[in-house]
């Protein structure tokens, strides 16, 4: 399973090879909406926080998601008469699909063809009951390891940030 800096890494991995091999550069537009849809897909934390369900790994994880998302992108931008809505669409539409990807490799997978609760995993194909899927729900052992899990993506993130301060790509 990966947390928000792993989704983040992913998606920016996939950003510099695109720079890499396309030798061109990614507007800051752009990374903004790629980084953006690395991360995109665990919104319906917050929905869960706020509103107390249980509704992770359901819709935003889903294809369906993977192209409504970033067609409501594209119509937004298009709107809003900017040349770029298409760059941003893909962009968007890229990093929700690593996303999709990298939470693939849990045992527990991602409704691919959501309404349909069957889970895809790169390991298992099961119907899983949405209510059941939650850290909450599996005992202190199941925390524990989430939390281990959480404490170690944020280690990353902050060792990432320092390394960009160190290197005078960001400033404080």
């Amino acid at each position: 399973m990966s947390f928000a800096f792993g989704h983040l890494i992913g998606a920016w991995i996939v950003g510099k090879a695109y720079e890499y091999f396309s030798k061109k550069n990614i507007s800051h537009y752009t990374w903004f909406f790629l980084l953006f849809g690395g991360i995109l897909p665990d919104i319906d934390f917050c929905i869960d926080w706020i509103l107390g369900t249980e509704v992770h790994r359901t819709f935003s994880h889903s294809l369906l998601f993977f192209i409504v998302i970033p067609c409501l992108v594209y119509i937004l931008f298009k709107y809003l008469k900017n040349k770029d809505a298409k760059q941003f669409a893909i962009a968007i539409s890229v990093g929700i699909l690593i996303h999709i990807i990298l939470d693939m490799s849990s045992t527990v997978g991602v409704p691919l063809f959501w309404p349909n609760f069957t889970h895809i995993s790169y390991t298992t194909i099961q119907y899983t009951n949405p209510a059941d899927i939650s850290m909450f729900t599996g005992g202190n052992d199941i925390l524990i390891k989430e939390l281990k899990a959480a404490i170690f993506d944020m280690g990353l993130g902050t060792v990432w940030i320092f390394y960009l301060w160190f290197r005078k790509k960001i400033s404080f």
